[in-house]
């Protein structure tokens, strides 16, 4: 089913356009719960400096730059020319504009984020060359079709989604037999201790109280639940129907924080 747009651009996804065309793609008005408001709130403010924050925060607890923990993600992708590609959690579409310079012969490159603030700050930064459509979402409720892309990433985000239903549309919109390759923190056992889980939301919670605000705290100190560890991921993979999982630790430079944790994974079958 095909949507225009106010300029004429024509889209082939089922979704209404509410936001302002950003570049070949559309922003879609976002219905989201109130951890989800919070998470886009702190976004929100944070776009401008993302980058230097996330460098800042990633040397700081796990010793990794940012471009360091997106550079893991880049070399875990196949050739992606000829596959439609979507990013989730594209933010200023750093990881679009990497695939796009790989492999210029992407048949679709595709960006989705909740926070329309970090999509307009990208936009502004995207070369009017580059075939990259955006999406203003939840990652949560994909506005796209079943089995349309070949392969999804995502860095850095997981922790503010609920996985199980992260994974269950993840899967709706791959295809046969199509790849995830994500990125993001992980836990060790000790983390899932309810006294010392509590005690950690409350550390982070004040720290980025102090350092950036009341929204990055809500949003980062709500997020711990959805933080798991290597073993649960390979289970929720599993239980929503991907295969071929491998997952790789990336060396936690600080003894005192648990390993960041690369994940790839393949659709099974049709997807449902």
């Amino acid at each position: 089913m095909l949507h225009q747009s106010h300029n004429g651009v024509l889209f082939n996804y089922p979704i209404s356009i509410s936001y302002n065309l950003f570049y070949k793609g559309s922003m879609k008005k976002v219905e989201s719960s109130s951890e989800q408001q919070h998470v886009i709130q702190a976004f929100t403010e944070l776009a401008p400096q993302y980058e230097r924050k996330m460098d800042s925060e990633l040397r700081l607890f796990w010793g990794w730059s940012y471009t360091e923990l997106i550079g893991a993600l880049l070399q875990a992708l196949p050739d992606l020319n000829g596959l439609r590609v979507l990013d989730l959690a594209t933010g200023k579409l750093v990881i679009p504009k990497a695939i796009l310079s790989r492999y210029p012969l992407v048949k679709q490159m595709v960006g989705l984020d909740i926070t329309y603030r970090m999509l307009q700050l990208g936009k502004s930064r995207l070369e009017s060359a580059l075939p990259v459509r955006l999406l203003c979402a939840s990652a949560l409720d994909l506005p796209l079709e079943n089995g349309s892309f070949d392969l999804v990433t995502c860095a850095l985000a997981t922790h503010h989604m609920h996985g199980k239903r992260l994974l269950s549309d993840i899967r709706r919109v791959l295809a046969p037999h199509g790849s995830l390759v994500m990125v993001d923190v992980g836990v060790s056992r000790a983390w899932l201790n309810p006294i010392l889980r509590s005690m950690i939301s409350i550390l982070a919670f004040f720290y980025f109280w102090v350092k950036e605000g009341i929204s990055r705290a809500w949003a980062e100190a709500s997020a711990l639940p959805n933080i798991r560890t290597a073993d649960d991921w390979v289970a929720a993979l599993r239980s929503a129907s991907f295969d071929e999982i491998d997952l790789v630790k990336l060396k936690s430079r600080r003894a005192w924080i648990p390993d960041p944790i690369l994940i790839q994974a393949k659709s099974k079958g049709e997807p449902e």
